[in-house]
């Protein structure tokens, strides 16, 4: 489904079956233990515990490199199992190459993303698809220029493909809400950056 923006986003809401869904979830859990992978930073000469619980997949090149360093990014491991796999179907449906997966765990509604536009490595082309996991959550998008925003649920198993224009036109952000009582798990994926 093609979003009403002025952008390119399509939303896949059965992209994952929901044992698929269920089975990766669990995996990052209690294979990866995304749920305790919360990040602790050098701030002020003081370690602080931030609200992001973070774990990276990344290609040989980029582990090797130290391009995202463990303190910063949170753990990095690399491409296999089911990870692998859903790297390459996700590449198949962009036709792109993704060497990350920025994988993010939400507790529950307490937690969230504020309004904010990720990097864009291939200029206004950029494809971002975004897996999510987990808890049904409200997503928004608030355009720049006019400060309209639209939102969706985002379902178990379902991918959100931000595609051209979506980052310089638009913010996004997972809302807090306390109603929500569940974990949610965010898995997005970035193409290289060789700059």
């Amino acid at each position: 489904m093609r979003l009403p923006l002025d952008c390119t986003v399509d939303y896949f809401s059965d992209f994952l079956k929901p044992d698929e869904a269920d089975n990766l979830y669990q995996t990052l859990i209690s294979d990866y233990h995304i749920d305790q992978a919360r990040l602790t930073i050098l701030a002020g000469g003081q370690m602080i515990e931030t609200d992001s619980f973070k774990i990276l997949f990344a290609t040989e090149r980029l582990i090797q490199g130290n391009s995202h360093p463990e303190e910063i990014h949170g753990k990095s491991f690399p491409w296999t199992g089911i990870m692998a796999d859903l790297r390459q179907r996700v590449e198949q449906l962009t036709e792109r190459e993704f060497e990350l997966a920025m994988c993010l765990y939400y507790p529950d509604g307490n937690f969230f993303a504020a309004y904010h536009s990720d990097q864009e490595t291939s200029g206004a082309e950029t494809v971002l698809p975004s897996l999510s996991l987990g808890e049904v959550r409200e997503f928004c998008f608030r355009n720049k220029a006019s400060g309209e925003t639209y939102s969706l649920d985002l379902a178990h198993g379902s991918l959100l493909v931000m595609g051209n224009h979506c980052q310089s036109r638009y913010e996004h952000a997972l809302p807090k809400n306390p109603g929500y009582q569940n974990g949610r798990i965010n898995i997005t994926f970035r193409e290289p950056n060789f700059m």
